[in-house]
């Protein structure tokens, strides 16, 4: 039995080594990804442990599936931890394109509602504060709830907005809240700037919609070609078989 313990020892030796600094990366990447703070995943902690874990969880299932093969079966485990470890970069960037995705389908609707109570007569507080009450729950709303605690607690509205736009780091929320702090600071009537900027946004919304509707079509034509045709064609091939077989059998 001292082959099967070697490679045995080595995945335990590896899986000490990344596990704990690596649940500590996953639980920061999610609680990232959940308050929308997408700065943060530009450099997630730990995350060649969290890098090694991805690899970890690609081999031993591996290895376990090709234990048979002996020392194929150690290539087969090492071979994925490379690739688990090669690919964690890119699944990271996926997910975080996810998440800004979502962040920008929501966008509109809040600076709608800014605007909408700036409109009204109500100053940047009570806007923000409108727009935490009455905007669907999300990273945006808790942002907005944030600033308005921070406000109220004596922090210059400039400063919070600031902030906001470092945790986020999305740019049409950046460059919408540069436009609101430009118009306060120059006494400048904030409403219609937020209106514009509404505009933008749900102008942005529409046109990714458009795309996203225009690409429909080839991703159905893809799947078609590339899965329900070779299937009716495999269905097809044992009847057809069959009836050629009796023909040459006559």
């Amino acid at each position: 039995m001292p082959e099967p313990s070697l490679p045995w020892l080595l995945l335990a030796l590896a899986g000490c080594g990344v596990l704990l600094p690596g649940a500590r990366g996953l639980l920061d990447i999610r609680a990232a990804l959940q308050s929308g703070e997408l700065a943060r995943l530009a450099s997630p902690r730990h995350w060649l442990a969290v890098r090694g874990l991805l690899g970890l969880a690609a081999a031993v299932p591996v290895y376990l599936a090709t234990a048979a093969l002996g020392a194929g079966a150690l290539a087969a485990a090492v071979v994925s931890a490379a690739l688990g470890f090669a690919v964690a970069p890119q699944f990271l960037a996926s997910l975080r394109s996810q998440a800004e995705q979502r962040l920008i389908e929501e966008l509109a609707l809040h600076l709608d509602l800014i605007a909408l109570a700036l409109e009204a007569g109500s100053s940047l507080t009570a806007a923000l504060n409108a727009c935490a009450e009455r905007a669907p729950a999300g990273p945006l709303r808790d942002a907005w709830a944030g600033a308005v605690l921070d406000i109220h607690a004596g922090t210059e509205a400039h400063e919070v907005l600031r902030e906001i736009e470092q945790r986020f780091a999305l740019r049409p929320l950046t460059t919408a809240l540069q436009a609101l702090r430009s118009a306060e600071r120059a006494g400048v009537d904030a409403a219609p700037v937020m209106r514009e900027r509404a505009r933008q946004a749900a102008a942005a919304r529409f046109a990714r919609a458009e795309r996203q509707a225009r690409a429909a079509p080839l991703k159905l034509w893809a799947t078609l070609m590339l899965c329900i045709a070779p299937c009716t064609l495999l269905v097809l091939a044992f009847p057809v078989a069959r009836i050629l077989a009796a023909v040459f059998d006559r």
